[in-house]
């Protein structure tokens, strides 16, 4: 009985002994994972001095150099159409014509008017200088005149705009218009597109307006031409920044430069600068927030801290860093959606 007792004994203290090794090893391995998971694994580069240009693109789409939606200044029934859709136009050429006859007629009888006025005033005013006619009624005669050449003029014009003659010269895009059709002022006619030069219309931030000059050459490329190059000229410089602080530039391709490119072809202009300057570039993934309140992660004796930097020109998939950072400092460039400011940090070798 005694010995039974024992081995019960014994067989115990050899469980309760097993028992107490698996929990210090389970508490090792715990504390070993949490060490683990503790750290966050990014990538890192440190940060060098570099020799770059200041050159940069900006995109958009070709327009024509003028374009016009015209409308029509008369009233009446449209007797005769003279352009139709892809027409060449020169400026002052007929493009339609109204029924004028009731205008005609109105010119006549305002004319004929005036011309009898005036007939009468000369009259009364050789008669006035002997005598023969106060000045009240020369001045009443004066006036009638002066009112009857009014009409006269209103009356010519209208029937002068019965003749819809082309403002510019272009290539009419659309004819809103038939014959028949019935006309009022302000209807519209005709849109005529001046497309014998293209402009570009692009933005630039502060710091790239600074770069440029009005008259100078760029390039320009297509993607509906690949491998093609066209040659602009900087024809316009806005002077007042938009809301995204960004500066309005007209680029102009003349009718000798354009070659195949049309109206409504999204187009990339080349702002080549050959002078170079070194400071430091970084991925534009490093940047964390907008380009107005950026920062970056740095670290520091395997701690990250979150610092502010001051970002300039965009160049290629880098930016610019004009203050925030030194030459050495570890930058952390992936991962930052897991970092933050006093998180700890395991490098990974890139």
């Amino acid at each position: 009985m005694k010995r039974t007792i024992i081995i019960i004994v014994v067989v115990v203290a050899a469980m309760v002994l097993i028992l107490l090794m698996n929990k210090r090893a389970k508490t090792a391995k715990t504390e070993l994972a949490s060490q683990a998971t503790s750290f966050v694994s990014v990538q890192v580069q440190a940060v060098s001095d570099t020799i770059y240009s200041l050159g940069f693109t900006s995109n958009g789409t070709l327009e024509p150099y003028r374009e016009l939606a015209f409308v029509s200044d008369v009233a009446g029934r449209v007797i005769k159409v003279m352009a139709d859709e892809g027409t060449q136009v020169k400026g002052g050429s007929t493009l339609l014509q109204v029924d004028d006859e009731l205008l005609r007629a109105d010119f006549m009888a305002t004319e004929a008017a005036w011309k009898a006025l005036k007939t009468d005033y000369e009259r009364l005013s050789n008669a006035s200088e002997k005598g023969g006619v106060s000045l009240q009624q020369r001045d009443n005669l004066r006036t009638q005149l002066i009112a009857a050449e009014s009409r006269m003029i209103v009356s010519k014009r209208r029937l002068a705009d019965a003749t819809v003659k082309a403002p510019i010269s272009g290539e009419i895009n659309k004819r809103y218009v038939e014959v028949g059709a019935y006309l009022n002022p302000g209807a519209r006619l005709f849109d005529i597109l001046d497309d014998s030069s293209l402009k570009l219309w692009v933005n630039v931030t502060e710091r790239q307006v600074l770069q440029l000059k009005k008259g100078s050459q760029v390039q320009l490329t297509s993607t509906a031409f690949p491998g093609e190059t066209y040659r602009g000229t900087l024809s316009y410089i806005g002077t007042k920044a938009d809301r995204t602080f960004n500066y309005p530039v007209e680029i102009t391709v003349g009718a000798a430069d354009k070659q195949n490119l049309l109206s409504g072809m999204y187009a990339t202009v080349y702002f080549d600068d050959q002078a170079t300057q070194q400071g430091i570039l970084i991925p534009r993934n490093a940047i964390v927030g907008s380009v107005k309140g950026a920062s970056v992660f740095v670290v520091e004796q395997g701690i990250a801290h979150k610092r502010p930097v001051v970002i300039g020109a965009v160049v290629g998939k880098q930016v610019e860093v004009l203050s925030g950072l030194s030459v050495g400092d570890s930058l952390v460039t992936t991962g930052l959606i897991n970092v933050a400011e006093g998180s700890q940090i395991k490098a990974l070798q890139r």
